[in-house]
Formats: C-alpha cells, sequence, structure tokens
C-alpha cells in the first residue's frame, strides 16, 4: 500500500487543532495509507491535551523553541516517509474527498507538485472561491506577481522535489510559500487543480516592518535570476504588497507611493490590481 505523509504545523492553536486533524482522518483514498505528524512549534497552550484522544492515529513532533513555519514544514518533510507529501495548516480543513481527488489528478498528468482551489472565509461574508483560476499549469511568469495559491492548506508533491528544489527557508518569517514556488517553478510546471478541496481561514496579517524586510529579502534572492519581463512583474507585485502592508497600519501616505510605484513599473495588466477587483467584485 502506498502511503501520503500529511504535514500540519502548528503553534498555540489547540482550540483548532482538531477541525484540522479530524479533516486528514476522514480521508480515504483506494490503496493509499495516511501517516499524519503535527509539528508543535513550541506552543505554550494545551495542544498535548487536544491531540491527545487521538493517540497513535498521528505522530507529534515538539520543538523546543519557536522556529515559525518553514522550520515546522521542513521538520515535518524530514520525517515523512511517504510516496507523497501534503500539507495542511493548523487552521483551515480539508473537504471530504480531497486526497482522492488530488491524488488522481497529480498520477494522471504527472506533475511533481500540485495545488488545488479553496473556500476561503471572509468574516461577515460568504466564503470566496480562491483563486480564480482554470485547472492547468502554472508558471513562474505567474507567479512573480505573489502567492496567490494556497500551499501551506492544498499542496501535494512527490517528496524528490524537495531534494532538487530544497526546503523551505527559515530566513524568511513571511512568504516562505511565495519563495519556494518561485524555486519550484523555475525548473518546473505546478500543477493546479480548480476544484476547492480545502476551506482556508487567512492568517493575521504580521506587522509591516517584518513584511517589508521580508520582500527586500525575496527581492535580493529572486531578481538577479529573473529574465527582463518577469523581473519587472515582481518588483511590481513587491511594491504591491508593501503598499498592502502600510495600508493596514493605516500608513496612509506610504501605501499610495507603494501602489503608485508598482502600478508605474507595470502600467498594463497589473495582475496584482485585477485579483484586488476580483476578490472585492465576485458576485456569489
Amino acid at each position: 500500500m502506498s502511503i501520503v505523509s500529511v504535514i500540519i504545523p502548528v503553534w498555540n492553536r489547540a482550540d483548532v487543532i482538531a477541525a484540522a486533524v479530524d479533516s486528514v482522518l476522514a480521508q480515504t483514498v483506494d490503496g493509499w495509507s495516511v501517516q499524519l505528524t503535527v509539528v508543535d512549534d513550541a506552543s505554550t497552550d494545551d495542544l498535548s491535551g487536544a491531540l491527545r484522544p487521538y493517540g497513535e492515529r498521528l505522530a507529534c513532533i515538539r520543538h523546543e523553541t519557536n522556529k515559525g513555519a518553514a522550520a515546522a514544514r521542513n521538520t515535518g518533510i524530514a520525517a515523512a516517509k511517504g510516496d507523497l507529501i501534503a500539507f495542511l495548516d493548523s487552521d483551515d480543513v480539508w473537504l471530504p474527498g480531497k486526497l482522492a481527488i488530488q491524488i488522481a489528478f497529480l498520477v494522471k498528468t504527472g506533475y511533481a507538485a500540485t495545488c488545488t482551489a479553496c473556500h476561503l472565509a471572509r468574516p461577515g461574508a460568504p466564503d470566496q472561491l480562491w483563486p480564480q483560476y482554470r485547472t492547468g499549469a502554472i508558471t513562474r511568469s505567474q507567479l512573480v506577481w505573489g502567492c496567490f495559491l494556497s500551499p501551506g492548506t492544498t499542496m501535494l508533491c512527490r517528496p524528490q522535489v524537495f531534494d532538487a528544489i530544497g526546503v523551505f527557508d527559515t530566513d524568511l518569517a513571511r512568504h516562505e510559500d511565495w519563495d519556494w514556488l518561485l524555486r519550484f517553478t523555475a525548473q518546473n510546471e505546478l500543477g493546479f487543480l480548480a476544484e476547492p478541496l480545502a476551506r482556508r481561514e487567512p492568517s493575521p496579517y504580521a506587522n509591516a516592518q517584518q513584511v517589508l524586510s521580508v520582500l527586500e529579502a525575496m527581492e535580493a534572492k529572486h531578481q538577479g535570476s529573473l529574465p527582463a519581463r518577469e523581473r519587472r512583474h515582481f518588483k511590481a507585485a513587491l511594491s504591491f504588497e508593501a503598499g498592502a502592508a502600510h495600508y493596514r497600519e493605516g500608513r496612509w501616505g506610504a501605501a499610495l507611493r507603494e501602489l503608485i510605484r508598482s502600478v508605474w513599473t507595470v502600467p498594463i495588466g497589473h495582475a496584482g490590481v485585477r485579483a484586488l477587483l476580483a476578490s472585492r467584485l465576485q458576485v456569489r
């Protein structure tokens, strides 16, 4: 029987982890078994109590100090024994049939890594289908605009990709998933299945200074390896993300300057603006 290793990184989410775990253990796939590993990134709440009822149906690996999401995922990858690896954030859930549908898609298409659409929970509003993309290949030219996918909750991949691409960058406090996808799509196409197979709760926003520091690191890391057109789009995306970080903290002038810089860099066909409008104007 083949094995799919599922990794849930968690920090101080004892109150919601059961829903994530239950959604994994409810998955059934003919010819496959599930190896579930929860990586406790030095939680200070009663996570062990929340996981105790599951007994040997999951393994829990604990960090003695908080190392961040990238390190927690890397610990799970190192412990994975499966033929495939899947990820789920601790405050999200998979929908019924997620693994069966996505494994079939990966096997049929031959992609080394795949992501799916999801239902994005929005406070006070109906769930939103995200992203609104067609089934098929996602390339680096699309991902330079930002991490519009949800790899932390929907990615399923062959373990060999981490030998070839490397694991998540622990120097990045945010956007480690975007960084990894850019590295992956420099060499491969990423398979995308437009069927929503998870429900995602957006994480709280980081403070602006942390985001700005990470964006600077991302630019230094990737800018030199991108062709001219992708480099320009990436620069516009970084400015757009910086503007959003300023906006969330009420720094209107800084936000406006970054948005103008972003649109000035790519005045036509700006994917960030299109995505923002789509998220605001979608009719359900």
